[in-house]
């Protein structure tokens, strides 16, 4: 009882202190809405209540059938693949690479599980409130019976992926791949392989009843089971579509969701099943039916798609553009643009609360990079040598002549009539009329120029394929190489915040610095398995990296510590960056995501003149999980005496890392948990009156 006790304390503790700053988050979709990640899965506690499950750890509740919803605090960032709940306030979730979560509150936070799995897990149901089931890769399937404290390894007799679990009663089913059934009869304790007569994908299991079940597969594939699984018959869909998803609404009506949109329907208890085109195109992986008419289906770039009236018409509750954002830029605090793929550029005149797709370029276009002087006149270019220009703030655009057909990756305007455009083969081209003709600069080479940048009329950068970054003090009437540095493969972006200092990034995946205007660079590495498009700056302490898969990395000191941000949920490739000021960060990137970083929402700021009551921060350990060795970032703002201790799950501590009086600045320190088992930690700083905790697992 003690220890139920202090555990239960830990919680409401962790989530006095992290709830706040869950409350009014630093970071913020701005489109697609309400998040662009996909959503493979979903669990309704009732026809209100519920929760969808996917990519960069995303969980979203939604508390009014699907038409709001709101991102939750997964603590990881792995792909989360199935949810369940075995009441309104305890529920589990599982994902890719091993993660296995639990929440307390409502899905308000969650902590991590563990189990002995070998890789993925696609699914978790329980039968009540002790006993459920995981799944996944190698035909591995977890039994736990004390509510997830502890998972056991289920002989399946199968090697196979499976993807779904279903339980009524003491029977257990479990899908996967090749068509493979696994079926218990003993509440899981054994399963006996059974013959679907299917040799495909299968990707959702489920019962109607104690004695009817579904299985959702590829290539047009409904199979049905009238005893409770022991033999499956095809049911006829007419369609090769693929189907990951099947819900009942009553006995007689039911839905399944499919590839491009489609969702088809029955009427007479799953004989036969008909298709339907849907609000949207892209592919549903979780549907669930509340009654006939009352259905939600959720699935590739966040789409959220609702019918109530069985089917035949659908309300899409996802709203905004999804097309690549290759770049933003900023006017001002209200007035902001984005450029991508298929031509798009988006307009914001609101400071970003809202976004407004215009179609600048023909629909086949890739425009790379859009620069505004001011809120009315702006240009952009892409591929295939195109240049844009817009003189009323965005809303319409206009073909300029750049006398090539080369990609133009790369622009910078110094004012409304001069400016500078780059690209492939060599090319580099000056405007000095607001662009109605381009001289071309040749650079004697036939590599391609990456970006450019400059910093006034007579001082600037460009970078290239040729691992160089260049330099001119005349206004671009010639060109050198500055530095010694041999980078060994070619530069990306470069940004500078004054003549001295400046950053830029390899190819090869290194962060370039350089504090005396590019003479020398400095070079740091990054995270392994990590990929950077883009960096920036908010002023010369204050530097931001972007790159694939939601990679944020950070630094506050000039560049000699860095951190990784993983206090979101994005997933997508991030390549444009617009940096405000400290505080006010915008990032675009792929499936249309426009995200702000705002400080000024929570109590945390990085600019250390209003940090009035707040002694440090401390960030999410990386990686997490971990084995054996993990990284703890903080920052300390007040000087003072600090102290930083693990604890385990039982509130004893197992290790002081920080004990003594010290001055603001960045600080990173390692932990080595190789004499610890396997588990959930917590670590704990306190400075003053302020204290934060956070938590982070143990894998060995």
């Amino acid at each position: 009882m003690q220890i139920y006790t202090f555990k239960s304390f830990l919680r409401v503790i962790i989530l006095i202190i992290l709830f706040p700053n869950y409350l009014l988050p630093q970071w913020q979709w701005k489109n697609p809405l309400p998040q662009g990640n996909i959503l493979f899965g979903s669990y309704y506690i009732n026809e209100n209540t519920g929760y969808v499950c996917g990519d960069g750890g995303t969980i979203m509740k939604s508390t009014n059938g699907g038409v709001n919803w709101v991102i939750q605090e997964s603590g990881t960032k792995e792909s989360i693949r199935s949810l369940f709940f075995t009441g309104e306030n305890t529920g589990y979730a599982c994902g890719l690479n091993k993660t296995l979560l639990k929440t307390y509150n409502a899905g308000t936070s969650w902590e991590p599980l563990f189990a002995n799995a070998s890789a993925n897990l696609f699914s978790v149901r329980f039968v009540n409130q002790t006993t459920g089931f995981i799944c996944g890769d190698n035909g591995e399937i977890f039994r736990t019976t004390n509510s997830g404290a502890g998972w056991i390894l289920k002989p399946s007799n199968t090697s196979r992926t499976l993807t779904s679990a279903a339980v009524r009663d003491s029977v257990v089913l479990v899908a996967g791949l090749g068509g493979t059934l696994a079926r218990s009869a003993d509440y899981g304790e054994t399963f006996n392989l059974i013959n679907t007569g299917n040799s495909g994908y299968l990707f959702d299991v489920m019962f109607k009843n104690s004695s009817t079940a579904f299985i959702a597969g590829a290539s047009g594939v409904i199979l049905r089971s009238t005893n409770s699984g022991l033999s499956w018959s095809p049911a006829y869909t007419g369609t090769g579509r693929w189907f990951y998803s099947i819900s009942f609404g009553d006995e007689n009506t039911g839905f399944a969701s499919g590839d491009y949109g489609n969702i088809f329907r029955t009427t007479n208890g799953g004989s036969n099943w008909t298709g339907f085109a849907s609000s949207t195109s892209e592919f549903q992986y979780s549907v669930r039916a509340f009654s006939v008419n009352n259905v939600i289906s959720v699935g590739n770039k966040g789409t959220i798609i609702k019918s109530e009236n069985s089917g035949l018409n659908w309300t899409d509750y996802s709203s905004g553009f999804r097309n690549t954002n290759f770049s933003i830029d900023f006017s001002g605090v209200l007035n902001g643009w984005v450029c991508g793929g298929q031509g798009t550029v988006g307009l914001t005149t609101n400071g970003g609360d809202s976004w407004l797709r215009v179609q600048a370029g023909a629909s086949g276009d890739y425009l790379y990079k859009i620069d505004f002087v001011n809120s009315s006149t702006g240009f952009c270019s892409g591929e295939d040598g195109v240049l844009l220009k817009s003189t009323d703030g965005g809303n319409v655009w206009s073909g300029l002549s750049s006398g090539t057909g080369a990609g133009l990756y790369s622009l910078f305007f110094l004012n409304e009539n001069t400016g500078w455009v780059c690209g492939d083969s060599g090319k580099l081209l000056k405007t000095t009329n607001s662009g109605l003709n381009f001289i071309p600069f040749n650079q004697d080479t036939n590599d391609f120029l990456t970006d450019i940048f400059f910093i006034n009329q007579n001082t600037g950068w460009y970078s290239c394929g040729e691992g160089k970054i260049f330099k001119t003090t005349d206004g671009g009437d010639s060109w050198y190489v500055p530095h010694l540095n041999s980078f060994g493969s070619g530069t990306g972006a470069v940004y500078f915040v004054n003549e001295n200092n400046g950053i830029s990034f390899t190819f090869s995946n290194k962060i370039l610095v350089t504090t005396n205007g590019g003479t020398d660079w400095t070079e740091f590495g990054i995270p392994a398995n990590k990929y950077i498009n883009n960096v920036s700056a908010s002023d010369q302490n204050n530097l931001w990296v972007t790159g694939d898969f939601g990679f944020i990395y950070r630094s506050s000191d000039g560049g000699q510590s860095w951190f990784q941000d993983v206090n979101n949920n994005f997933n997508d490739r991030l390549l444009g960056i617009f940096c405000e000021d400290n505080n006010k960060v915008w990032i675009a990137g792929g499936n249309g995501s426009i995200l702000r970083y705002d400080n000024t929402m929570s109590n945390v700021s990085t600019d250390y003149s209003v940090r009035r009551n707040i002694s440090f921060t401390l960030n999410q350990n990386y990686p997490n999980p971990f084995n054996p060795s993990t990284k703890i970032n903080y920052e300390i703002y007040k000087p003072g005496f600090v102290t930083l201790k693990i604890y385990d799950v039982l509130g004893k501590e197992v290790a002081s890392l920080v004990n003594e009086n010290l001055s603001p600045g960045n600080y990173t320190v390692n932990f080595n948990g190789s004499n610890l088992s396997s588990g959930v930690y917590f670590y704990r700083m306190e400075s003053g009156n302020f204290k934060d905790i956070k938590r982070m697992v143990l894998i060995k």
